[in-house]
């Protein structure tokens, strides 16, 4: 019995191997040319938990296939730390320069996802208790002229300066000296970029506030994944073909949107922090494209489990603050508060000398 179940486990074994070997090539594989890689690098913490339930199991048998399965997870040792961070907490925050928060707001819960009257207010009072220089806000209400986008401007009035694009805005009480938006390329692909020039002493800095493309799955595929355990073998195969199609199409489009903001960062004359909401992991083409050249400050001062998504897939850190060579990260932290479907990140920066 106990080799039929050796057998067994080996052959389950051989698919979650190559899966998670394969997952470690999805930063370097643009999928406009395979996408394979792209989507088991968004299963990655899945992969992992599943390996290392095998490990123990090959451990438990005494079988050398504990050889195999460690080469798989030890050549995966630095993609690990990017989900979750071994950093200690000794920090000298106190001599920083710049802090700076990062937070998708959800429309400030335009459309009572949350259920409490109060989190509008709460984030609002969040906001403006941040003792930071600098907030960079996704899903920010859209349109300048309505009525409560600029309601809600005038309650963030702990910070002086302001500029504003799509559903990105940037709040300062350091003064704006420019902002503008990166521009879409000849194929006409949005590239939703805000980015603003900042005043902090005798130093320009470049500020980039991003929201890559979303999966934009509705409420039918929403409730799919909460249900994905279904006994309907139909419905089943019917709704992962169609959250699948979310994902490819998303993907592919990130992956243009990232290699025109990386050539934009690449022509600034400028000390550059960048923010934002990458929907996307640590293990993605989109987000080597956009670090390169530039640190994340998780990777520097973070501390556990860096997920940053409280929605359907929670395992997800998919907000980050990265920063060209010219700082030094002093801190980093995943702020507690359930006011959206994404957790706050702030960081503290020092100007190298």
């Amino acid at each position: 019995m106990g080799r039929l179940l050796d057998k067994i486990i080996f052959l389950i074994s051989i698919p979650f191997w190559i899966g998670l070997l394969g997952a470690y090539t999805a930063r370097y594989i643009n999928p406009n040319l395979f996408i394979i890689p792209s989507l088991l690098g968004l299963a990655y913490p899945y992969l992992l938990v599943a390996n290392i339930l095998l490990l123990l199991y090959w451990i438990a048998r005494l079988k050398k296939m504990v050889i195999v399965s460690l080469i798989v997870l030890c050549s995966g040792i630095p993609f690990f730390t990017s989900y979750y961070g071994t950093n200690s907490s000794d920090t000298e925050e106190h001599s920083y320069d710049i802090s700076v928060l990062s937070y998708n707001v959800r429309f400030f819960d335009k459309y009572k996802w949350s259920q409490d009257k109060r989190t509008y207010n709460k984030l609002i009072d969040y906001l403006n208790q941040f003792k930071g220089d600098l907030i960079c806000l996704q899903e920010f209400p859209i349109t300048n002229q309505d009525a409560n986008t600029q309601h809600i401007i005038k309650q963030l009035s702990t910070y002086p300066f302001h500029c504003h694009y799509r559903d990105m805005a940037i709040f300062s009480r350091l003064p704006i000296l420019h902002s503008g938006q990166i521009p879409a390329d000849n194929t006409k692909n949005c590239v939703p970029a805000l980015f603003c020039n900042i005043q902090k002493g005798k130093d320009t800095l470049r500020i980039y506030n991003v929201h890559l493309e979303s999966y934009k799955l509705g409420q039918e595929e929403r409730k799919f994944v909460k249900n994905i355990t279904s006994s309907n073998t139909e419905k089943l195969s019917d709704g992962i073909k169609n959250i699948l199609s979310h994902i490819i199409k998303a993907n592919k489009f990130r992956a243009k949107q990232a290699i025109l903001i990386q050539k934009h960062i690449q022509q600034s004359p400028y000390k550059i922090i960048l923010c934002g909401d990458f929907n996307d992991t640590p293990l993605s083409y989109i987000y080597k494209t956009i670090n390169t050249g530039l640190t994340d400050s998780f990777l520097q001062k973070g501390k556990g489990l860096g997920n940053t998504y409280i929605g359907e897939f929670p395992s997800f850190r998919i907000d980050y603050i990265l920063h060209s060579s010219d700082f030094i990260t002093l801190s980093y932290t995943r702020q507690s508060v359930n006011l959206s479907d994404h957790y706050p990140i702030s960081c503290k920066l020092k100007i190298r000398p």
